[in-house]
């Protein structure tokens, strides 16, 4: 107890005080309180609530913009809210950033241009007009595809003469087709495949009738065009022509520009014109370059029917070593299950006769 120090009656109470009332405090009061009334009033009193309704300006219902033209006030924690450009300034206690309201355009959607009030829904689109150069074409190309086929359909059943007149009918459509395109000046866009489909089936066409030379000019048409791939081949067609009118070095002058246009890898096509040489060679009783060419086949891809040709033509030339060694070698050509005697009646019989 030595150490504790009690306070005399001469020093000041340290506790004292805390129990005093203080008037300013006293709340009953507030309500006669001028000042404190005013106060209220002017800012915490007068705060709008968050969904208040914005005055409709004179540019309609929307987002207000910043010019001080058609906005309106906006009221606010200090009263009515200055518009932009006034010289009051806009009080401390605003609680809007300046141009913005949540209410006015509500449920409408994002439309900075006001575009939805100025212009109504998307016109209907228009039809394209039957009588239209883009559709005559369309329907050009249509007709020739459908004549194409049925000149096909007719030579399958053997009606010759109506497939060549559709033949002849696809090609003058097909001209109409080239006229139309030229007033569009679309000429880049020809259906160049169109267009060879027409000439091939129309030389056909005129093969199957006979009528040779027609034939030998619409084939030199296709094979004289640069823009045919691989034209060069129906030389082949040009041969079988040549052949059919007896015109035998003519035939093999085709039958070997064709083969010049075929690729070593096709050795089944290549094999087939070497074929149609050989045969042509035995047409004209030179059975030592036909020999050349059916022994060339027979390397390469060797078949029962060039295997035959070649024994005749030893035959013809009286060689029997040959014949027998030819014969040895036919024995071992695969028929690919394929037993139909007919089809291997070599050609070169009915020459040898």
């Amino acid at each position: 107890m030595e150490h504790v120090h009690l306070a005399g009656e001469d020093e000041d109470d340290i506790y004292g005080g805390f129990n005093d009332y203080n008037a300013t405090l006293d709340t009953g009061e507030l309500e006669q309180d001028s000042a404190f009334q005013h106060a209220v009033r002017t800012s915490h009193g007068r705060r709008p609530p968050p969904t208040a309704k914005i005055p409709i300006g004179t540019a309609g219902i929307g987002r207000l913009g910043t010019a001080a033209q058609g906005r309106v006030g906006m009221p606010s924690s200090m009263g009515a809210r200055p518009v932009t450009g006034s010289t009051e300034a806009r009080p401390m206690t605003a609680v809007r950033a300046a141009g913005y309201t949540s209410a006015g355009a509500r449920g409408a959607g994002f439309d900075p241009m006001n575009q939805a009030t100025s212009q109504g829904p998307a016109p209907p689109l228009e039809t394209m007009s039957q009588d239209s150069p883009e559709e005559k074409v369309k329907l050009l190309e249509k007709k020739v595809n459908e004549l194409i086929e049925q000149s096909c359909i007719s030579n399958s059943k053997g009606d010759y003469s109506a497939a060549l007149d559709k033949a002849k009918e696809a090609g003058r459509q097909e001209r109409a087709l080239v006229r139309e395109r030229e007033k569009l000046n679309a000429q880049d866009q020809a259906n160049l495949d169109l267009t060879y489909s027409v000439l091939f089936n129309l030389a056909n066409q005129y093969s199957a009738n006979e009528m040779y030379q027609e034939a030998l000019n619409t084939y030199q048409v296709i094979v004289k065009n640069k823009m045919f791939n691989n034209a060069g081949r129906l030389k082949v067609n040009m041969g079988n022509i040549y052949f059919k009118q007896k015109n035998f070095p003519k035939a093999i002058k085709l039958y070997r520009m064709a083969l010049d246009q075929v690729p070593n890898t096709h050795k089944e096509m290549r094999s087939k014109i070497m074929q149609n040489i050989g045969i042509v060679f035995v047409k004209m009783g030179q059975y030592t370059d036909a020999i050349t060419s059916f022994e060339h086949i027979m390397q390469e891809q060797p078949d029962y029917k060039t295997g035959f040709n070649l024994i005749l033509c030893y035959y013809a030339l009286n060689d029997k070593d040959k014949m027998k060694k030819s014969f040895q070698k036919l024995l071992t050509v695969d028929l690919k299950g394929d037993t139909d005697d007919e089809k291997y009646t070599a050609s070169v019989v009915e020459i040898l006769k």
